[in-house]
């Protein structure tokens, strides 16, 4: 009698370094998806800090768009709007590392933009959260909106936009500190000095 066969399904599978800060190494495992042979599914990514870090900002900025509505006054208007706007970047920069997209378009500056990106987020975040503390405490706003009940919610948004300053500001400090490391070999690579001939006449 013929021993039966037996099909073994086995998923291609690759190392990916996870890690998007300087000194922190995370070896993971990522599914293909069979879309692309660059394109894979990598979840792992969100178990490291720069994941994490891009978890809690997300959280943040859902909690201040709850407590920032309904949108009565101007300056709450701007603080909505660099919230959506960077709710929207960060949800983009999560879905290129789930699916590593990068992988696909290897010659874009990524690092550089993300870097660039949320810096810029860090300064927006800090200017509109003081700006709404601040014009929240004024008198002719703090009567108004007491009244009407908004002056708890408007001071948990402005202090929940502090929280995701500090989160932004913590990931430039690892974007930053990745950008400089990558930019480490290209800069200190040493030029070997001409050797000395002698020309005998």
């Amino acid at each position: 009698m013929a021993p039966s066969e037996t099909s073994v399904q086995t998923t291609n599978t690759h190392k990916t370094d996870t890690s998007h800060s300087v000194g922190v190494k995370v070896t993971t495992k990522a599914e293909s998806t069979g879309i692309a042979d660059n394109l894979e599914l990598n979840p792992y990514y969100f178990i490291t800090v720069p994941g994490i870090l891009k978890l809690v900002q997300l959280l943040f900025a859902i909690i201040c768009m709850g407590c920032g509505s309904p949108v009565v006054t101007t300056y709450t208007n701007f603080f909505m709007f660099v919230v959506a706007i960077y709710f929207i970047i960060t949800l983009v920069f999560c879905v290129i590392y789930f699916f590593t997209i990068k992988r696909l378009l290897p010659k874009i500056p990524w690092l550089l933009i993300e870097l660039c990106a949320t810096g810029v987020g860090t300064v927006l975040y800090f200017i509109v959260s003081v700006a709404q503390l601040g014009a929240t405490n004024r008198r002719d706003y703090h009567y108004a909106l007491t009244h009407h009940g908004y002056y708890s919610s408007y001071i948990a948004a402005g202090c929940f936009g502090i929280f995701n300053f500090a989160a932004y500001g913590a990931g430039t400090f690892f974007l930053f500190m990745e950008w400089k490391q990558s930019r480490t070999p290209a800069t200190s690579t040493a030029v070997a000095p001409p050797t000395a001939t002698s020309n005998n006449h």
